[in-house]
C-alpha cells in the first residue's frame, strides 16, 4: 500500500475542504480529527472519509461557519443548538465549554442537537483527559439506521458510539470508543471498497442470517450486529436515550450527542488518582498474554504509540481509498501528495 507523511495529509486535506467550501480554522479542525484517527490506526474513521466530506461539504449537508447556540443552560448542564455545524467543530467547543464549567462546579454535561458527522469520539475524550478531566461523548439518532434491535431484522437504531476518556498522569490518556455494534460502519465501507470479507459476527443479511459479505451487511441488504449481542442493543438503546432523546425532539433529522466532562480534582487528589491508574496499568500489563497476542496494555496505549509512530514513518492507506480520496480533491482543483514509497 502506499504510505504518507501525515503533515503532509493534513495540508492537503485541510486545503480539499477549504476548496469544498470551509472556513479557516474549521477545515483545519475537521482535517486534524481525520488525520488523527488515520494515525492512531482507525482507517474507518481517517481519510476514506475526506470524499464524503468533499460532497457534504459542497452540498451544504453541514453548515460553516458553525453557529452553536445554547438554549438553555444551568451551571453544570447545557442545552447546545449545533446549527447542523460540522461535527468536530460543534463537539470540540462543546467539550471545551464542558470542561471550563466543570473546573467551577466539579461537572458539566450537555445535550447537544443538529450535529453533523464528527468522525472517532476518541478525539474528543482525549482532548478532555488530557486537561485533567474525564471526558464522556455518545452519539445517536435516527439518521442512519444500521442495527436491528435484538431479534428483530429490520434496522431501527445507528452505530450509536461512546467513548470515555480518562487522564493518566504517568501515561497516554485511558481511551475507551466503541460501536455498540459488533464492528464500525466505517470497516464494513472499507470492506466493500477493497473486496474483503468480513468476519462472521459482524452482521445479517436481509433474512437475518449471518453473513461474511460486507454487501449484504447494511440496509436495504442487511443489518450490522450488535455488540455482545443482546448486551450490545441494550446499550444502543441507552445511548439512544442519552444522547438523541434528551437533545430534543425526536425523531430528529440529524443526530443528537451526549458531551461531558468531569474534573477528577473536584473528587479526589489528583495524584492519590494517578497512582491508582499506575496500579491498574500494572496490573493489566503483569497478566501473562494469550497465544497471538501482544503484551497486554490499558485502553489507549496502542493508539498513542501508533501515533508517535505514524508521525515519524507514515501511514499506509489502501490503494483504491487512497484513488478515491485524489478524485474527489482533483474535482476541486486540489493536487494530493505522493506517496513515500
Amino acid at each position: 500500500m502506499p504510505r504518507f507523511d501525515t503533515s503532509e495529509l493534513r495540508a492537503f486535506a485541510t486545503a480539499a475542504l477549504k476548496a469544498a467550501g470551509l472556513v479557516d480554522g474549521e477545515a483545519e479542525l475537521v482535517a486534524e480529527v481525520m488525520v488523527d484517527a488515520e494515525e492512531r490506526g482507525y482507517d474507518s474513521q481517517g481519510m476514506m472519509r475526506l470524499p464524503s466530506y468533499l460532497r457534504w461539504a459542497t452540498s451544504g449537508e453541514f453548515k460553516s461557519p458553525a453557529t452553536i447556540k445554547v438554549t438553555r443552560e444551568r451551571p453544570s448542564a447545557l442545552a447546545v443548538d449545533g446549527g447542523n455545524g460540522w461535527g468536530a467543530v460543534i463537539t470540540t467547543r462543546v467539550m471545551d465549554m464542558c470542561i471550563e464549567r466543570a473546573r467551577q462546579s466539579g461537572s458539566c454535561f450537555a445535550a447537544v442537537a443538529d450535529v453533523g458527522h464528527g468522525g472517532r469520539l476518541g478525539y474528543y475524550v482525549g482532548r478532555a483527559a488530557e486537561q485533567g478531566m474525564i471526558g464522556m461523548v455518545a452519539l445517536g439518532g435516527p439518521t442512519a439506521p444500521v442495527m436491528a434491535p435484538w431479534g428483530g431484522r429490520e434496522a431501527r437504531l445507528s452505530t450509536n458510539p461512546i467513548a470515555f476518556g480518562f487522564p493518566y498522569p504517568g501515561g497516554a490518556p485511558v481511551v475507551v470508543d466503541v460501536s455498540t455494534t459488533q464492528a464500525a460502519r466505517g470497516k464494513v465501507a472499507i470492506a466493500a471498497t477493497t473486496g474483503r470479507s468480513m468476519p462472521d459476527d459482524w452482521a445479517f443479511d436481509a433474512e437475518g442470517n449471518v453473513t461474511t459479505d460486507p454487501k449484504l451487511a447494511l440496509p436495504p441488504a442487511g443489518t450490522m450486529a450488535p455488540l455482545g449481542g443482546h448486551k450490545g442493543y441494550a446499550l444502543a438503546i441507552a445511548v439512544e436515550l442519552m444522547s438523541a432523546a434528551i437533545a430534543g425532539e425526536y425523531p430528529r433529522e440529524s443526530d443528537g450527542m451526549f458531551v461531558a466532562a468531569f474534573d477528577v480534582s473536584a473528587v479526589t487528589d489528583i495524584g492519590l488518582y494517578g497512582g491508582a491508574v499506575a496500579t491498574l496499568d500494572a496490573s493489566v500489563r503483569s497478566s501473562a498474554r494469550r497465544p497471538g497476542f501482544d503484551a497486554p496494555v490499558l485502553p489507549g496505549t496502542g493508539s498513542a504509540e501508533r501515533k508517535r509512530r505514524s508521525q515519524t514513518e507514515g501511514v499506509e492507506i489502501a490503494a483504491e481509498i487512497w484513488r478515491q480520496v485524489t478524485h474527489a480533491a482533483s474535482g476541486l482543483g486540489v493536487s494530493a501528495p505522493e506517496s513515500s514509497r
